[in-house]
């Protein structure tokens, strides 16, 4: 199966509403790898590694307003070379 990387910049208000804590347990949930932080500019950066579907959900997630309390404006994805990540976690 093919593996895909992808990191993804969400902005709005992502920050102080739980947005990482609900995206590790939806990635959890969806059997994604690597992980979601917060950036110094106030957005929030995402790398994910899972199949088409996989990212497809993700991305399809987020569209529809990601985790309940977070606003997102937009979010701009690229692919990226697959990291070698073995869970998904929530970096600082």
């Amino acid at each position: 199966m093919t593996k895909y990387s992808i990191v993804i910049y969400v902005y709005g208000r992502v920050q102080g509403v739980g947005f990482r804590y609900q995206t590790y347990h939806w990635a959890k949930k969806n059997k994604l790898v690597g992980y979601v932080r917060n950036m110094n500019d106030g957005s929030v950066k995402i790398v994910a590694c899972g199949d088409d579907t996989q990212i497809k959900m993700l991305t399809h997630w987020l569209e529809q307003g990601g985790p309940p309390g977070a606003k997102i404006e937009h979010f701009q994805s690229q692919f990226c070379e697959v990291e070698e990540m073995a869970d998904f976690s929530i970096r600082h």
